[in-house]
């Protein structure tokens, strides 16, 4: 499998005539990608595009080409999500997107700076210096680079290179341990629990989310307060600080749960496909607001794209009813509003999430009985749950339409 990795450089100190090229080629690229845009949406041929954007624009040939990428897929993206109302339409200083003709490398190791990178602008080639690490260009010369994005902050221009590199992934055939993910908003942001083939529980890790209920909260008071101020400044510099302190978390506890999978040969990560879990949401301003803000998403994709640099396999199952079903009889669970858990019939006591974490697993085990884990990708799901499993043992058949078995050993 090949897996995209990313590697990000500064600019070193362009000059006053490099930094207007460049800033002039993004607005540009703004300007022509906007152009495919509502070009598209006419029906106009693309040739007859290229021909205009190449005459109005005065971007290279390879530009160009991108441009009409992006503005392809975020309009194949518009069309194909009928709850987006908005037409895709870009502002400020648009990030750029270079191929090999486009952008090169050289580097110079007597130099005062040892790697440059040329760049093609609306004023031809701007040759400029870039941050170095000879671990990094070890890898872009082994693997090359597939593409390049040229991105504006606040304190410069950073060259974002994407790269590919072949990972050998494990099979569901070769799976011994599983690594269940129970995500949270309320209690605990995620709960690990690391079981084997044979359902026994070797590690279990809770990553508490009070401290980040309570600093988001801070910061909705803190922007309501500027908002009656009318200090709009504020209120967007306010939300850069929480955006920054939700990656900076949740970036920690990916690594931590990939690190714990790390610790196991043939592992697979086992999370829940809350794909679409916000549609029918409806729990009051307060409870919709803290719905809405729940970063189970990125969360997701962080685990995703470092497990698989790890070489190790990601899995999703279906939701619903995970936290319902005793592990130790099958019987139905009385949660009370926090954490604590009841079997109706054995009186077991649990963790909420931890059961949770626990049966997302068992769940896994129930779909590759069923042949029905899938590569890459979310195992199927629909009306065969609902109908039961001949696999399952007889004490178990009315946790088959949960997906949940009693005794994973029949896989």
């Amino acid at each position: 499998m090949k897996v995209q990795n990313t590697i990000q450089f500064k600019i070193i100190h362009p000059n006053q005539n490099k930094t207007n090229s460049l800033n002039t080629t993004m607005r540009q690229y703004r300007k022509c990608i906007n152009f495919y845009l509502h070009e598209i949406a006419k029906g106009t041929p693309t040739s007859e595009i290229y021909q205009q954007a190449k005459q109005q624009y005065g971007l290279q040939t390879g530009l160009i080409q991108t441009a009409r990428d992006i503005a392809k897929e975020q309009y194949d993206s518009y069309k194909n999500n009928p709850d987006n109302k908005v037409f895709p339409h870009f502002k400020g200083l648009t990030s750029v997107r270079f191929d090999k003709r486009s952008i090169s490398f050289k580097n110079t190791p007597d130099g005062h700076y040892h790697w440059w990178a040329n760049i093609s602008t609306v004023n031809g080639k701007v040759r400029v210096p870039i941050t170095s690490c000879d671990n990094h260009f070890e890898l872009l010369r082994e693997h090359g680079f597939k593409c390049c994005q040229l991105k504006y902050k606040k304190d410069g221009f950073y060259l974002n290179v994407i790269f590919e590199e072949a990972k050998q992934i494990p099979k569901e055939k070769d799976f011994k341990h599983f690594v269940g993910v129970d995500r949270g908003s309320h209690n605990n942001i995620a709960t690990v629990v690391v079981q084997d083939k044979e359902g026994n529980i070797l590690e279990s890790k809770f990553f508490n989310a009070q401290q980040m209920l309570e600093k988001r909260r801070r910061f909705f008071v803190l922007r309501r307060q500027l908002g009656r101020k009318k200090l709009l400044k504020e209120i967007k510099k306010s939300k850069d600080r929480e955006r920054n302190y939700v990656h900076d978390v949740n970036h920690k506890i990916s690594t931590d749960i990939v690190k714990i999978a790390s610790k196991y040969k043939d592992c697979s990560i086992v999370l829940e496909n809350l794909k679409g879990i916000r549609k029918k949401m409806n729990f009051g301003k307060t409870g919709n607001r803290k719905g809405h803000s729940w970063t189970f998403g990125l969360l997701e994709d962080m685990i995703v794209y470092k497990a698989h640099r790890n070489s190790i396999a990601v899995r999703r199952v279906y939701p619903r009813g995970t936290s319902s079903v005793c592990k130790n009889c099958g019987g139905d669970i009385r949660r009370s509003p926090s954490i604590h858990s009841v079997c109706k019939s054995c009186k077991k006591e649990y963790n909420g999430d931890w059961l949770g974490a626990v049966n997302i697993t068992r769940r896994f085990f129930f779909y590759m009985s069923k042949n029905l884990g899938i590569s890459e990708s979310c195992p199927k799901q629909g009306k065969d749950e609902s109908k039961g499993s001949i696999i399952a043992p007889t004490p178990t058949e009315v946790l088959a339409h949960r997906g949940l078995m009693v005794r994973p050993m029949g896989i």
